[in-house]
């Protein structure tokens, strides 16, 4: 999955004075290549000065281009914290009061679980990986024609079912074709739309076969449903390298179907990582997800806005009956317990750190709660105004000595001696056995989490 930010990741004794940036548009992946080359990273220094001259030479690109823009659960090791927390809803009662104005959801607890297409997700990732596993190189066409066939066997009309090509440079000058596959359905209203997007190409399982599978599976349980927003399923193209179909997508938008956006859905990674997450809200210089917030006193610090939709999924999952870990149930956890939480059946969890408590023994600081980092499709929404919201798996408490990138969402289990150091996504780790092997249990419960949320996310109506 991608991480495009303006992030710093120097070594200890530079990091006090150095702060690196990396644009917008760049995907974990990329970052993940560049903080870990293979010529640099046995040579500090080098490898110091090699991050800071790309980077500089990366963000003048992205000022250049501006310009003419312009001008134109189971599976966890460690143990539970001695105290437990409950959510702040569950101590006083209360509800958030920044939700979309006017918005509820028609799904409810009692009937949530007629909404809960789980046993089709887990089919539907089964299917991928025995035959998708490579659904980038070899594999990606056969894919997505694969991909609107399933469609139209759900019973979808073929005139629902478009479909985006582009070609495209993406941030390593390589130019790359890809395939944005778009399902409509029409709603009672056509003046009001929510967007449901995964990226369907990559190597892994978890990254991103598991968001593909639940879009898929939601699409054909909601079939014959005539909502009151129009519905668009999107199966975004290229994500990996560095949000292709997203962005091609996106700045495509005329301004009246922006402004008819309710929200943004995002689903990516939602199998391995020890945590259900849930995020949104933007931040940074035109609420782009790329302002980075160094520790120290002189570091811009931006405030986390239009988190709207993050309180409206979280206020939905608990109608439904979920537990739902906000930022203020979170902040300062780690600071008190000298340790994250622990994995609990049935809740919801989100970016722990704040300005006030920052992840431990990084300097890096990914956004601050509810937010991330604009490390999938849904940044190229954010800069548009439109409210996101964006489920995926991980673990931000994870870290430790053998840890390449502690704290920051990353890794995506307490356990580093699994996968990559504590990562199964952009490795060869990502894999339908390595996943039932090590989390046996673990998809089938983060779908009973993510399904009927996103299928009340979906049956929304305005009062």
């Amino acid at each position: 999955m991608p991480a495009e930010e303006r992030l710093s990741h120097t070594a200890p004794e530079a990091r006090r004075d150095s702060q690196f940036v990396f644009p917008a548009f760049l995907t974990r992946s990329q970052i993940r290549r560049i903080l870990y080359a293979d010529a640099y990273r046995k040579d500090t220094e080098g490898f110091i000065m090699f991050r800071a001259r790309l980077c500089a030479a990366l963000s003048a690109a992205v000022l250049l281009l501006t310009l003419c823009a312009c001008t134109a659960a189971p599976g966890l090791i460690g143990k539970a914290p001695e105290e437990s927390r409950a959510p702040a809803s569950a101590r006083d009662g209360s509800a958030s009061e920044n939700a979309l104005e006017g918005l509820t959801s028609l799904v409810s607890a009692e009937d949530r679980d007629e909404y809960d297409f789980t046993e089709k997700a887990m089919e539907y990732l089964g299917f991928i990986a025995e035959n998708y596993p490579d659904r980038s190189e070899e594999g990606h066409d056969a894919f997505a024609d694969w991909l609107r066939a399933e469609l139209e066997n759900c019973g979808y009309d073929p005139s629902q079912i478009q479909e985006q090509s582009f070609n495209e440079e993406t941030v390593w000058e390589e130019t790359v074709t890809g395939r944005n596959i778009i399902l409509t359905v029409p709603g009672k209203r056509a003046d009001r739309q929510i967007i449901a997007g995964a990226h369907y190409d990559g190597t892994g399982i978890g990254d991103n076969g598991s968001g593909t599978a639940l879009l898929l599976a939601t699409a054909a349980g909601l079939y014959g449903t005539e909502p009151d927003f129009t519905w668009k399923f999107i199966f975004f193209d290229r994500e990996e390298e560095g949000k292709v179909g997203s962005r091609y997508y996106a700045g495509r938008m005329s301004a009246e179907e922006i402004a008819s956006t309710v929200y943004m859905v995002n689903l990516d990674a939602l199998a391995f990582g020890d945590f259900c997450n849930i995020y949104g809200g933007s931040y940074g210089e035109d609420y782009d997800l790329d302002y980075f917030s160094a520790d120290g006193e002189e570091a811009p610090q931006p405030e986390a806005e239009r988190t709207e939709g993050y309180l409206f999924a979280a206020d939905t999952a608990e109608r439904l009956g979920f537990t739902v870990y906000r930022p203020e149930d979170l902040d300062g956890y780690y600071a008190e317990h000298g340790r994250g939480m622990e994995p609990e059946e049935g809740a919801f969890f989100t970016n722990p750190w704040t300005y006030a408590h920052p992840a431990p023994e990084c300097m890096e600081f990914m956004g601050p709660s509810p937010t991330t980092i604009g490390a999938s499709d849904h940044a190229p929404f954010a800069v548009l105004g439109i409210p996101y919201i964006y489920f995926e798996a991980t673990n931000w408490w994870a870290g430790g000595e053998d840890s390449d990138l502690p704290y920051v969402g990353y890794i995506e289990t307490y356990d580093l001696s699994l996968g990559e150091g504590g990562m199964f996504m952009n490795t060869d780790c990502d894999t339908l056995e390595n996943l039932n092997a090590l989390f046996p249990g673990r998809a089938e419960a983060h779908y009973r989490l993510y399904s009927p949320l996103l299928s009340a996310l979906l049956l929304v109506e305005e009062r």
